[in-house]
């Protein structure tokens, strides 16, 4: 949050008792942290429907044998929502899935959460809701949300996820998830921002003779092309930027942080204290992603320092170095997930290192004997 100085009665600035370096107040010098509070349900159930619009709507089960679950340990946190959703585009945007998009899409919120209108269906399942009466019927309608809206937020947030991901990347010249940003997927196309490093730029020597455009802009401009097109610049090869993309690292953080949305702050109810707290508004699983993902971002350390040991061991959400998964980080070495396969990549990773380590000493040892 940005704040302008208060003034005194003469127009005069009131110093600030913040940071004088900034007139950024944070959570901190605000007091206190804004908490994420919101009310995990799901349903058993839903139901593929077609709505007057024609499009695929989902609309959860609650009647007798279908009652809304109220999970109060096995859900998951805001990092976890945000890499299962981050799991569950991929998948979507794959040309090898071929379950259908819509059966993905409410499985998912079987097995996680009911994605819209949180708060309000939560009060709707009080204490006085009587699921064989009409209550039932309010919540499966007030419940139904169109397929197409959670497959337009679920990219949004992926290729804003993504944009995160490679933009860490970029840090510590990790250049190849970004080269393929932009790579066109089944649902989502990924964001262009690093294409132009793709293109190598053709330097315009400072002695160019421009005698002939006689001052004129446009004949400058002319020589400035022709010269372009008679000496051609290198491309490199595929896979590599012919201009760095870090030298641009500002730039392209303040285009991330311009995708992130906005968030509202509202006192609410913690269910587990019954204590007001000043907490973001919630209305869906994607406020709760979008709010994650912009904490992570806050907490990232400066971009010169992220080659540098984390100070974050724990709950950083990373990408598995085998398969892609995305994976909330259990220490500060964790470059895989647990699957089977991506654990055997990991140890014939370490036995490939192992061995050239190996290598490389016995090499030493013979070349100081021949000395």
């Amino acid at each position: 949050m940005r704040y302008d100085m208060p003034l005194n009665w003469n127009d005069e600035s009131i110093p600030s008792e913040a940071d004088k370096t900034t007139d950024i107040l944070g959570f901190k010098e605000i007091g206190g942290i804004g908490q994420l509070i919101y009310h995990p349900f799901r349903f058993k159930k839903y139901e593929l429907d077609i709505d007057n619009s024609n499009d695929y709507c989902a609309t959860p089960f609650c009647r007798p044998g279908y009652e809304p679950i109220f999970p109060k340990d096995d859900f998951l946190s805001g990092q976890g929502l945000l890499a299962s959703l981050c799991n569950l585009a991929m998948q979507i945007n794959s040309f090898d899935n071929k379950i259908p998009y819509t059966q993905l899409i409410m499985e998912w919120c079987t097995n996680n959460m009911h994605p819209y209108n949180i708060d309000f269906i939560y009060s709707e399942l009080n204490e006085s809701f009587d699921i064989n009466s009409f209550d039932a019927e309010m919540v499966e309608r007030d419940g139904t949300f169109e397929i197409n809206t959670f497959l337009d937020d679920l990219g949004k947030l992926y290729n804003a996820v993504m944009f995160y991901v490679v933009l860490e990347g970029v840090c510590i010249a990790d250049d190849e998830a970004t080269y393929d940003l932009s790579k066109e997927g089944k649902y989502f196309e990924g964001y262009s921002f690093f294409d132009k490093y793709k293109h190598p730029i053709v330097a315009i020597p400072d002695d160019l003779y421009y005698g002939d455009a006689k001052g004129n802009l446009i004949e400058e401009m002319q020589i400035d092309n022709e010269y372009i097109k008679n000496h051609p610049a290198e491309k490199p090869p595929i896979g590599e930027f012919a201009t760095t993309p870090y030298d641009d690292y500002d730039e392209l953080r303040n285009a991330l942080i311009d995708i992130i949305p906005e968030f509202t702050m509202k006192l609410k109810v913690d269910p587990r204290t019954n204590r007001l707290e000043f907490s973001t508004d919630i209305d869906s699983v994607f406020d709760i992603a979008w709010l994650t993902l912009a904490r992570m971002l806050s907490e990232d350390p400066a971009p010169e320092d992220k080659g540098i040991s984390d100070n974050r061991p724990e709950g950083i959400m990373i990408r598995c170095r085998n398969c892609g998964k995305f994976i909330i980080r259990k220490s500060n070495r964790q470059e895989f997930c647990d699957a089977e396969e991506c654990q055997k990549a990991r140890n014939a990773r370490k036995q490939k290192a192992y061995r050239e380590r190996k290598a490389i000493e016995k090499a030493q040892k013979i070349k100081k004997k021949a000395h």
